[in-house]
C-alpha cells in the first residue's frame, strides 16, 4: 500500500494512529503533570511524566516527529512549571533527538534496558535545563542533586513497567485465564 509520499509500506491510516497515539500521549502527560505535579505527595514518586511520552514517540526512530514531541512536550512542562519558557523544549527536543537515534542504532533488549535510558535521559534532562538556566537567568548550577537522582529513580522504574506491561502477552494470559475458568 503505497502512503501519500508513494512510499511502499506505509499508509496514511498508519500515519493518523501515529499521532493519535501522539496526541494521547501528550494529554496523558499533562494530566499527570497537572494533577500531580503541585501535588504534596510529588516528592514520593517524582516522574518526569513529559519525557517518558518523549521517549516513547523517540522509540519509533523517527528523530522529526521526536524532536517536534519532545519540544511540545518540554514547552508545554515549562508552561505549567513557571520556568523560562523554552529551557525544558529545548531539553526534551534535543533528548528526543538523541532517543531517536539510539532507537535506530541500539536494540534495547529488555524492560532494564529501557529503564537505565530514561534515568539517564532524566538526568540529562535536569543537566541540560540546569546549564541552560545558568547560562540565561545567572541560577547557580547544580547537577546531580538528591532529587534529580530520585527523579531519575523513579522515572526509569515507570518507564520499565510501561515497557513490562507494552511486552507483556496480555492476549494469550486472558485467554488462559478465561480457559481456567471455564474448567
Amino acid at each position: 500500500v503505497a502512503g501519500r509520499d508513494g512510499e511502499p509500506g506505509r499508509s496514511a491510516e498508519c500515519d493518523a494512529v501515529k499521532w493519535k497515539r501522539v496526541a494521547v500521549l501528550l494529554v496523558a502527560a499533562t494530566a499527570v503533570q497537572f494533577f500531580l505535579g503541585a501535588s504534596r505527595h510529588r516528592a514520593i514518586w517524582p516522574i518526569d511524566a513529559f519525557l517518558i511520552a518523549t521517549a516513547v514517540v523517540a522509540r519509533g526512530g523517527d528523530s522529526v516527529a521526536a524532536v517536534l514531541v519532545g519540544g511540545g512536550m518540554g514547552l508545554l512542562e515549562g508552561a505549567l512549571s513557571n520556568d523560562l519558557l523554552g529551557m525544558n523544549a529545548f531539553a526534551k527536543a534535543a533528548l528526543g533527538y538523541v532517543l531517536a537515534l539510539l532507537s535506530l542504532r541500539v536494540m534495547f533488549g529488555g524492560v532494564w534496558a529501557v529503564a537505565a535510558a530514561l534515568a539517564v535521559a532524566s538526568l540529562a534532562n535536569d543537566a541540560i535545563v540546569g546549564v541552560v538556566a545558568s547560562l540565561l537567568l545567572q541560577a547557580p548550577l547544580v547537577l546531580f542533586s538528591r532529587e534529580a537522582l530520585w527523579r531519575a529513580v523513579a522515572t526509569g522504574l515507570t518507564g520499565a513497567i510501561f515497557e513490562a506491561a507494552r511486552t507483556f502477552p496480555w492476549r494469550e494470559w486472558w485467554e488462559r485465564r478465561r480457559l481456567r475458568r471455564l474448567r
